[in-house]
């Protein structure tokens, strides 16, 4: 890895959704090298974020141990201005409301196209 490298922190326990998030990061070519750090469950992610490294994270709503809305939590207590998605198949007001409270930069439905990657890549 290199020092210009973008790393991101991906949680999602769904093995096509990772896969498809890959591929859509490397169809969509960027400038820089993106590192994709996937973590499986919540216990997971708060293991493998790093305040130092991590330029962004990615956040599934529904993850076998809980809500990803607390690896929001968590994230938030640590580094106040990393960006910060929640991703769900499926956004409910209810879930609007509670990222918004977590203080995410955003909430997405997942959509691995290329307006997702740019959007995504604006906030790196």
């Amino acid at each position: 890895m290199m020092n210009n490298d973008i790393r991101i922190l991906y949680v999602e326990d769904n093995e096509i959704d990772t896969e498809l998030l890959l591929m859509c990061f490397s169809r969509y070519k960027f400038t820089q090298p993106i590192v994709i750090d996937v973590a499986e469950t919540i216990e997971e992610a708060k293991m493998l974020f790093d305040k130092n490294l991590h330029q962004l994270a990615l956040i599934d709503w529904n993850l076998p141990d809980g809500e990803g809305i607390e690896v929001a939590e968590f994230i938030r207590e640590k580094h106040q201005t990393l960006p910060l998605f929640v991703l769900s198949g499926l956004l409910t007001s209810s879930h609007e409301f509670r990222a918004k409270q977590a203080n995410v930069t955003g909430y997405m439905e997942k959509n691995y196209n290329k307006a997702f990657a740019n959007h995504i890549y604006s906030f790196l």
